[in-house]
């Protein structure tokens, strides 16, 4: 009787993108023209999940990977040969294609976030490339870095996933990449003061949606309604000294112009300005928002914001885990490669989590998984492209390994996005 050569996490994993799926858009993108010696399929899951042993990885690691996964040797030129523009747009294309899905697939289990559909956390990282790329990726610190890529992520606070992610020259503005979809209806976005701008809170607010961002210093709104009628006309700041060791929650009159369009014409936004005493700091700390007093009452507004650094943990997590800024050559293809390598092992990473918190109802920090996720590639990638008759085997010790070492130890640590759900008032019925 021939011996079941099924495996559950093999079939998790490869759920994002199938083989043919991967076969026809290389045929179709033309990183694959004939049959060769090198399988396309394995070549994608090697750039994704071998992970040198040490800090850094190389070509030459990879290639190695390749060889004890598929039992097939590779010249040096063979391996070197297949990085080439087309192999870029497949990983993009894979990329995207992942992200997608696991965006859609954790909308379905994601509970209410209070009135807000989602929460929606904008922000951009830079990520050093080598110096013979300046040309491609000009940096923004050219005294030191000459060349960077700056990653920008749109993610979705809830589920700490990203839903739009985007890879431009280092000396990009993030404001320049900020998207804002017609989807947002009902959601809550979050960002730092590079995304301060009167067009894009007016965008946001013309979509359905709202925002919180802090207030730049130079700041001094003209206030339009609040629960003292004699602060009515006068300036935020005027209000600081007399309510000291206070919090308050005003309306303000934004005016702002497009002055990179030349338009001249002031322009105005009701908003709410939110000033949080801070005991340690001795200051206020003053928040800006479109979102109601109902949805977004001033007592949370801080503990929210503080959601926003679950896309700097992202970062971390990219970079520090899954080899984000570790380029093996300064070849422009194979660093595009190795960016959406990063992203496409994040993606397998998060629905492994996924898997492995649904079946044994267990909590499994996003950080913590990535590390064992990094421990346990290499069995990863002989599951999935290696002899089919190692997988009952390779199951066995993927799951001992991932049940022992996922789980979060702490059972009654909270994440931040459940924090910040926990003081959230519910809407009524």
């Amino acid at each position: 009787m021939t011996r079941s050569v099924k495996s559950h996490i093999r079939d998790v994993l490869t759920s994002l993108f199938s083989a043919q799926f991967i076969r026809h858009h290389a045929a179709a993108l033309g990183a694959v023209r004939r049959r060769r010696k090198v399988d396309i399929v394995a070549l994608v899951y090697t750039l994704v999940l071998a992970f040198d042993r040490g800090a850094t990885r190389s070509l030459a690691s990879m290639r190695r990977a390749y060889a004890a996964a598929t039992g097939t040797t590779l010249a040096p030129s063979a391996f070197y040969d297949r990085f080439t523009p087309s192999l870029t747009k497949l990983m993009k294309k894979l990329a995207e294609r992942a992200l997608a899905k696991l965006a859609h697939n954790g909308t379905k289990k994601q509970r209410a976030f209070g009135v807000f559909l989602k929460l929606l956390i904008a922000d951009g990282s830079l990520v050093r490339l080598p110096d013979v790329l300046e040309r491609h990726y000009p940096s923004v610190w050219t005294n030191h870095t000459r060349a960077s890529v700056k990653l920008h992520v749109i993610m979705n606070g809830t589920t700490r996933t990203p839903e739009r992610v985007r890879f431009a020259p280092g000396s990009s503005h993030d404001l320049s990449l900020m998207t804002v979809e017609a989807c947002c209806i009902g959601s809550l976005y979050i960002f730092d003061l590079a995304y301060y701008q009167g067009k894009l809170f007016d965008r946001i607010m013309e979509r359905g949606g709202n925002f919180l961002c802090r207030v730049k210093k130079d700041a001094n709104f003209r206030i339009i309604a609040a629960d003292n009628p004699r602060w009515v006309g006068r300036r935020h700041k005027s209000i600081l000294a007399e309510m000291r060791g206070r919090s308050f929650d005003v309306w303000v009159d934004y005016a702002y112009r497009h002055i990179p369009e030349r338009d001249w014409t002031w322009w105005s936004l009701e908003l709410r300005l939110i000033g949080i005493w801070s005991d340690e700091l001795r200051r206020h700390r003053l928040y800006l928002t479109s979102a109601p007093v109902f949805a977004l009452p001033a007592d949370v507004v801080a503990e929210v914001y503080a959601v926003r650094w679950e896309v700097e943990l992202l970062f971390r997590e990219l970079k520090s885990q899954l080899n984000l800024e570790h380029m093996p050559s300064g070849n422009k293809a194979v660093a595009e490669c190795m960016l959406y390598a990063s992203l496409l092992a994040l993606a397998l990473d998060r629905t492994l989590r996924r898997d492995l918190a649904a079946r044994d109802a267990t909590t499994i920090p996003a950080e913590r998984s990535s590390i064992v996720f990094r421990s346990v590639a290499p069995l990863l990638l002989d599951l999935i492209v290696g002899l089919p008759a190692h997988r009952p085997h390779l199951e066995r010790r993927l799951r001992r390994v991932l049940r022992a070492e996922a789980p979060d130890p702490n059972r009654q640590r909270l994440s931040l996005p459940d924090r910040a759900r926990a003081i959230i008032p519910t809407p009524p019925n």
